[in-house]
Order: structure tokens, then C-alpha cells, then sequence
């Protein structure tokens, strides 16, 4: 029953999120009907002809906004079938559990764990924010000492070892702090971007997408999602 409770929450969240957007989609171009065409426009007698648009140009800003709604939609609705999936969530799994987790879904990110590594820990703050916000992937975690098979299968040799799955194959892999600052207390922003690099994610805006800079001055475990 809490599964099932979870996943409707989560459910309705992302439901209402997409219905704002497509609403706001349709706001920014005024074309929810006649009154709010009126209002935007206003009387004939007042509007400026250097930026009255023509029959084409209105069908093809009506065709872009229809499109982005279509496509707001279906992210909706994929978005909705990874929660039943489990996505949204960072669970740890059995190594029983490990091939049908990974081979279930298009993209699984796995951190292998050690119980009494720090660093191991950290890695699980990160993921735990980060799944949140990401529901195109799968996020998971195993005991390294409880699936000795895939440990070698895999040839990882140090902890915390994160592996990137696409369609049940290993496309990539982070081990260490190396390649997020070298430190521990490296910002959540940091994991984002190595995840969207390895291609298991979808940049949010220009700062997960390692266009902006980061602030150092803000916190660390911020994922930039006031970025735009």
C-alpha cells in the first residue's frame, strides 16, 4: 500500500506539473480562445500593423505551439509509465535482482556500495536528490559484498563504482571522486552533468547541461535548477 500510495503521488505531481506547462504554453501565445486573443491584441483600432501577423505567420505560431504541447504530452505520459517502473526512487536491489532492474527499462544508473565506505554514503545523498528530479532513468543501488558474480562480470575494483546501463548494457562508468571535483563534498550539480555526459540523463537547463559555471557560493547539493 505504500508503493501504491508513492507511486499515485507522484503520479498526480508530475501530472500537475505537465498540465501548468501546457497551459502556460498555451498563456505565452495567447491562444486560449477568443477573449484572450481579444486582450492581446486588442481593438482593430489600436493594433499596430508593423506587428500584426499575417494568416501563414499565425498558423505556423499555432502549428509550433500545438507541437510543443504534443510533445509536453508525451514526455507526460512516459514520465508516468517510469514511475510504475520504479524510477523516481533510489532502492536498493538484490543480485537476483540486479539483471531484470537493469534490463527493464531503457536507462538504469547502479551504484555499487561498500556498507561502511563513506564515500559510498555520499554517493547515496546525491542519488537520492538526483532521482527526484530525473525520472528518465532508473536509480539503484547494490552491496558489493552480496553480489560477488557481477562485481567480477563487471571488473569493478574500487568503491563507490557507479554504472551506467543502456538497454540492460554497461555504456559507461564512474569511479571515484575523480571526475566530480576529487573531493568529497563536490556539489550534486557535479553528478548531474557526468550522468547527462554518459548519456543516461536529459539536461534540465543550461547549468546541468555544463553551460554555465558553477557557483561556488551556493549550495552544494543544489542541482541548478533555477537555471534556465
Amino acid at each position: 500500500m505504500v508503493l501504491e500510495q508513492a507511486i499515485a503521488d507522484k503520479t498526480a505531481m508530475v501530472e500537475a506539473e505537465m498540465a501548468m506547462a501546457a497551459q502556460a504554453e498555451i498563456d505565452s501565445f495567447g491562444i486560449n480562445g477568443p477573449k484572450d486573443v481579444q486582450a492581446a491584441e486588442g481593438s482593430e483600432e489600436d493594433e499596430d500593423p508593423d506587428f500584426a501577423m499575417d494568416e501563414e505567420e499565425e498558423r505556423m505560431l499555432r502549428q509550433m505551439t500545438l507541437e510543443r504541447i504534443e510533445a509536453a504530452r508525451a514526455e507526460h505520459t512516459e514520465n508516468r509509465e517510469n514511475i510504475v517502473r520504479g524510477h523516481g526512487t533510489y532502492n536498493e536491489i538484490t543480485e537476483q535482482e540486479f539483471l531484470p532492474t537493469v534490463t527493464s527499462t531503457d536507462y538504469v544508473i547502479c551504484a555499487f556500495f561498500h556498507k561502511d565506505f563513506e564515500r559510498c554514503k555520499i554517493v547515496d545523498k546525491h542519488m537520492f536528490l538526483i532521482c527526484k528530479q530525473h525520472v528518465e532513468a532508473r536509480f539503484v543501488r547494490i552491496d558489493a559484498e552480496k553480489c560477488p558474480f557481477f562485481v567480477q562480470k563487471l571488473q569493478i575494483q574500487m568503491l563507490p563504482t557507479v554504472i551506467l546501463f543502456e538497454n540492460g548494457v554497461a555504456i559507461d562508468r564512474i569511479t571515484g571522486f575523480d571526475e566530480l571535483g576529487g573531493e568529497d563534498d563536490f556539489p550534486t550539480l557535479n553528478m548531474v552533468r557526468r550522468l547527462v555526459k554518459g548519456g543516461v540523463l536529459i539536461p534540465k537547463n543550461k547549468s546541468e547541461s555544463g553551460q554555465m559555471m558553477i557557483n561556488r557560493g551556493r549550495d552544494r547539493d543544489s542541482d541548478g535548477d533555477s537555471d534556465d
